[in-house]
């Protein structure tokens, strides 16, 4: 009898292919990314059926392929019904599968980013902390995992790590007020602005609270990431932060993101 590997992961994507099969993507512990085919999952009576969805988290039986691999088993611990029911939770957990698949590749160590999903996937769950908080700290942790997160304890110029900081993205995160110069504060750039005809972007002064959160981003387990809660000005400048983050340094369009922000709108 042929021992075919078992991996242990979550199902980021699912998509038919023909009328009888599903393709999918599944970020796991052991190979990293992979895609896997379903033979048979969109026959009503096929035992893959509910396990070839989205979120789905458990060990998947695959036989290996030359590019691909071909799942025949399931043992599912977790379907995360609560999202299903939930439209915008549902568009949440979309967005977090997506930037996932990605952030990841084939035969690479995705461990901590598999945690990562695990633990933003529980928290939308739950409901706690509130979904736009989740989306942040997730897009923020997940740069850091890839090894793109902005330096948030001292300045990227000249190390001081004493502060004050303004964050400034196009230079990767903090910069102290000597390195910065004018361009420290609203009011200098205002008039470097006058002064010099050109735009003074990607800087952000941000209370002691929101730098607080992006060292607890920066430095804390996935695990045990989703167990704070900040107040709405610092979300407004996480949020902030996060999209300029993404905005410079992360050249693909999330199609997930279009809808949840279509659903959400003003509230994303």
């Amino acid at each position: 009898m042929t021992d075919h590997p078992v991996l242990h992961g979550i199902v980021l994507s699912s998509m038919p292919m023909g009328e009888y099969d599903r393709r999918l993507s599944i970020l796991t512990k052991e190979r990293g990314r992979i895609s896997a085919f379903a033979r048979g999952a969109q026959r009503p009576k096929s035992s893959l059926v509910a396990a070839t969805q989205p979120f789905v988290t458990g060990a998947f039986t695959v036989v290996e392929g030359r590019n691909s691999y071909t799942m025949i088993r399931a043992e599912v611990n977790n379907y995360f019904t609560e999202l299903r029911g939930d439209l915008d939770k549902t568009c949440y957990g979309l967005y977090f599968c997506e930037l996932a698949e990605f952030a990841t590749e084939e035969y690479l160590d995705e461990s901590e980013t598999l945690q990562l999903l695990y633990a933003a996937l529980r928290a939308l769950a739950k409901g706690e902390p509130e979904p736009r908080l989740a989306r942040a700290v997730y897009e923020m942790k997940i740069a850091y995992t890839r090894g793109e997160g902005p330096q948030v304890s001292e300045c990227v110029r000249c190390r001081d790590t004493k502060g004050p900081f303004v964050f400034h993205v196009p230079s990767g995160g903090c910069m102290c007020r000597r390195c910065a110069g004018e361009l420290f504060d609203e009011e200098g750039r205002k008039a470097y602005e006058l002064r010099t005809q050109a735009v003074a972007s990607g800087y952000y002064n941000l209370d002691d609270s929101t730098w607080y959160a992006l060292r607890v981003i920066a430095s804390t387990q996935p695990s045990k990431l989703f167990s704070f809660s900040v107040s709405e000005e610092v979300l407004t400048q996480l949020r902030a932060v996060s999209a300029a983050w993404y905005e410079e340094y992360v050249d693909h369009s999330f199609r997930s993101l279009e809808m949840l922000l279509a659903v959400e709108g003003e509230n994303v």
